[in-house]
């Protein structure tokens, strides 16, 4: 943002789903600067202007009325705020593209005959990612080419999440917020994390009971059918033809509608580590990619109309029946992701990571290594009990048996939180495979293995 700053005529696009710490990034970043700060509302073009007029008026510290026009508001700010740099900053900018549908263009003429030849730093803000998007990224958008930067702005990564707290504690709040910010500051440390989504999600009033539904209607006109495809992924059909006979329609009528939730991120079609980015593989397995939302999704939609009737007795049994296979499990596996990726860069091994999967066989964790022709090939193991030599042994069949790790050298690594038995370790030293138990390496390391320099 500071770079940003520095330019000569900066125009600065962020974004980002609700609650992730757009405006508090904002806020913080214009706090000891000159700044119009104006977040719209979902009201009609009059109310917002109006709206905007006010926040001009109080900012340039003048009575001026309501203004008629957004480029006579905006002349406003500029030509009575001090002189020196200025910062204007429109957040939740879809809404007064949703209330009129001609300001973006409007705003593209501000911008190039009038904003971008003053001492102004102008930052769009919007949690409406395929809108705001479409300002900037088609031949015919409005700012086509106009925009300086483009700030994606993403939940926080699990070891800024982990940071002071349990690291059971840790992944299980992990897969409840997802690293989201304004989700964190809701969960109570002091009461046990299924409490905590009770309290959220399964009350009339609770503050996110709804929350999935409002993310949904921000992005969609109609909800309702990707309720429904978001609904059949959360309880298990990843693959194409299973969502397709969960839905009882047709491959070709459902493609739109999952292309639709990736473009918006709240999906991911993810293929095996081996097949790179071939869209046209049949290989491709969806994952809703928000956690709050694949727990809501599991746990709470189901049951949703119950729990208007205050009865979430089914919806409270079914999460603490299920909560830890069908969902913390899921989201373990894309921790140790992250934590096998950042002890490999910390050794320098630069590798492609994701999950392998075809047929029968099924890896939770890999990585591989081109340049040193090494796989690493991993299990994670989210149980109560220390794992033992035999989950080792299983993942050293499994491997043998995959074709596309034939040319590479094998690297086993196992993920516990609980621990490994001794007869484990000794079992893992005897060919450098690697244990990882919360988080930490305690057997083995890529330093074994000096070909990877």
């Amino acid at each position: 943002m500071e770079s940003q700053y520095k330019m000569e005529h900066p125009l600065t696009l962020i974004m980002g789903r609700r609650r992730v710490g757009k405006s508090a990034l904002i806020l913080e970043f214009t706090k000891d600067k000159e700044v119009l700060y104006f977040e719209a509302d979902r009201e009609t073009k009059g109310a917002i202007l109006r709206s905007l007029s006010r926040k001009v008026s109080e900012t340039v510290r003048r009575t001026l009325g309501t203004f008629d026009d957004w480029g006579d508001a905006i002349r406003a700010y500029i030509e009575l705020a001090p002189e020196g740099r200025k910062i204007l900053v429109i957040d939740e900018f879809q809404y007064i593209a949703m209330a009129d549908d001609e300001f973006p263009r409007q705003f593209q003429g501000i911008w190039d005959n009038y904003l971008s030849r003053e001492d102004v730093m102008v930052i769009l803000c919007g949690s409406y990612l395929n809108m705001m998007k479409k300002l900037t990224t088609e031949y015919n958008a409005p700012l086509y080419g106009r925009n300086t930067g483009d700030l994606r702005l993403m939940p926080l990564p699990f070891e800024t999440v982990r940071e002071g707290k349990d690291y059971r504690r840790a992944v299980e709040e992990y897969a409840v917020t997802g690293g989201v910010p304004h989700y964190m500051t809701l969960m109570d440390p002091g009461i046990p994390v299924m409490t905590n989504i009770e309290n959220l999600t399964m009350n009339v009033g609770a503050p996110l009971l709804n929350e999935p539904s409002y993310l949904l209607s921000d992005e969609f006109r109609d909800p309702s059918s990707y309720n429904t495809y978001l609904r059949v992924i959360a309880e298990g059909n990843r693959r194409a033809d299973r969502i397709s006979s969960a839905v009882e329609s047709p491959s070709s009528t459902i493609q739109p509608y999952l292309r639709r939730l990736i473009d918006v991120g709240m999906l991911e079609r993810r293929l095996p580590v081996t097949e790179g980015n071939n869209s046209h593989s049949r290989n491709g397995m969806y994952v809703i990619s928000d956690n709050f939302m694949a727990l809501w999704f599991r746990f709470v939609y189901p049951y949703h109309n119950r729990i208007l009737r205050m009865d979430a007795d089914a919806a409270i049994a079914d999460l603490r029946a299920h909560f830890t296979e069908s969902h913390v499990s899921f989201v373990f596996e894309e921790v140790c992701r992250q934590e096998l990726r950042s002890h490999l860069r910390s050794k320098g091994v630069m590798a492609s990571y994701g999950s392998y999967w075809e047929g029968n066989i099924e890896l939770d964790v890999v990585a591989v290594d081109d340049v040193g022709k090494v796989v690493y090939a991993g299990e994670c193991k989210y149980h109560q009990k220390a794992v033992d030599e035999g989950v080792l042994r299983k993942l050293r069949v499994k491997c043998s048996r995959i074709r596309p790790f034939e040319k590479y050298r094998i690297v086993h690594c196992v993920f516990s939180v609980s621990g490994f038995t001794e007869n484990a370790m000794i079992d893992a030293a005897m060919d450098g495979s690697m244990l990882f138990d919360c988080g930490e390496l305690v057997q083995g390391d890529v330093d074994r293995h000096p070909q990877n320099h």
